[in-house]
Parts: structure tokens; C-alpha cells; sequence
């Protein structure tokens, strides 16, 4: 059987991530922040799916893309 110490940074680490998610789902500027980081990465992601040239012209493997 083999034993699993929890090291002291590991402790720390974990401690500080749940205060981390509890500051930010629990007060309204942490909501906001969340709100925003998601519009962002939604806008971002909408502006990725739409690009100008087909991506079959970076196919190496494409002779008459090239």
C-alpha cells in the first residue's frame, strides 16, 4: 500500500485556488470579471471560425495549393 503525503506547497496551492473561486463567484465585481473573460473568449473564438482564405491553402501536402 502506498502512502500519499500532501506536501505543504501542495496544501497551499490547493487553499488558495478555492479562495480564488470563492472571491470570484461570491462578490459581484468577481462575477463581472468572470462575465467579461467569457464575452471575450466568445467574441474571440466567433472571430477564429471566420477566416478571409480557405485553410486548404496551407495544406503542404496540397500540390495545387501551393
Amino acid at each position: 500500500m502506498r502512502i500519499h503525503t500532501i506536501s505543504r506547497t501542495e496544501t497551499l496551492g490547493t487553499v488558495v485556488a478555492i479562495v480564488l473561486v470563492v472571491a470570484l463567484v461570491a462578490t459581484s465585481t468577481g462575477r463581472d470579471a468572470l462575465a467579461w473573460v467569457y464575452l471575450q473568449s466568445t467574441e474571440a473564438i466567433q472571430r477564429s471560425v471566420h477566416l478571409p482564405f480557405p485553410l486548404d491553402r496551407l495544406d503542404p501536402t496540397c500540390p495545387q495549393c501551393m
